[in-house]
C-alpha cells in the first residue's frame, strides 16, 4: 500500500488540490465527464481511498431521501456513465466491484490528496518517535502537496466540504510540526518562514 501512495509512473495522477486534474507520465489527460452525478461519484470514492461503499450508501449520498427503485436506477445510470468517462485515448475500468460494493482502482490512480494525508500522518507519527531527519522529509513532502483547495470547483456538497475541512486541519497540523522540527534543527530562516506559512493558514482558514 506505502508503493501505491507513494505514486507510480504508470499510474494515473489524480490532482485534487487546486482543482480536479488527471496526468499521465506528467502530461495532462483530459476526461470528459458523461455527466456530473458521475463526476461528483467519483470525488466520493476518491474521498473514501481504499475502503469499500456498498451502492445503497453511495445512494444515499447522491440522492438523499430517494426511494429504493429509482435509487437502484439512477446509480447503474451514473456509474455506467463514470465508467465511460474513461473510455477515451487510454481506455480504463476506474471500478472495482465486490457484490454490491465498489471502490476506485488504485492500482491505476495515484491521489495527491491520499499522499498527502500518508505523508503528513507518517511525518507527525516520526516527530513523536524523536526521529527529526524522518519528520522533516516527511512534512515537507506533505507540505509541497498541499498547494490549493481541495476540488474548489464543488464549493457547496457537503460531503466534500467535510473531507476539505479536515485536510485543512491535517495542513495545519503539519506547519505546526514543521516549525517544531526546524526549531530543533535551529533553522531560524526555515522557522520564521513557516511562521508565515502558518499565519497566512490561520488567516485562509478561520471561521
Amino acid at each position: 500500500m506505502a508503493d501505491q501512495r507513494c505514486g507510480n509512473s504508470e499510474q494515473i495522477g489524480i490532482k485534487t488540490f487546486g482543482g480536479l486534474a488527471f496526468f499521465y507520465n506528467n502530461s495532462p489527460l483530459t476526461i470528459i465527464w458523461e455527466s456530473q452525478k458521475a463526476r461528483i461519484l467519483f470525488c466520493y470514492l476518491l474521498i473514501s481511498y481504499d475502503q469499500w461503499l456498498h451502492r445503497d450508501k453511495l445512494i444515499e449520498m447522491l440522492w438523499p431521501g430517494c426511494d429504493p427503485i429509482s435509487g437502484a436506477k439512477n446509480f447503474k445510470t451514473t456509474l455506467s456513465r463514470l465508467r465511460k468517462s474513461f473510455t477515451g485515448p487510454r481506455s480504463i475500468n476506474p471500478i472495482i466491484t465486490l457484490g454490491e460494493a465498489i471502490r476506485l482502482d488504485f492500482s491505476i490512480f495515484s491521489a495527491d490528496s491520499s499522499q498527502f494525508k500518508y505523508y503528513a500522518q507518517t511525518g507527525i507519527k516520526m516527530l513523536a518517535r524523536g526521529d527529526i531527519s524522518a519528520a522533516r522529509k516527511y512534512l515537507e513532502a506533505a507540505q509541497d502537496l498541499s498547494a490549493g483547495v481541495f476540488l474548489p470547483e464543488e464549493p457547496f456538497d457537503h460531503l466534500i466540504c467535510a473531507e476539505r475541512t479536515e485536510l485543512e486541519r491535517l495542513h495545519g497540523s503539519v506547519l505546526i510540526s514543521l516549525e517544531k522540527v526546524y526549531h530543533l534543527e535551529g533553522n531560524k530562516d526555515a522557522v520564521e518562514a513557516i511562521s508565515l506559512l502558518k499565519a497566512v493558514h490561520a488567516t485562509n482558514h478561520a471561521s
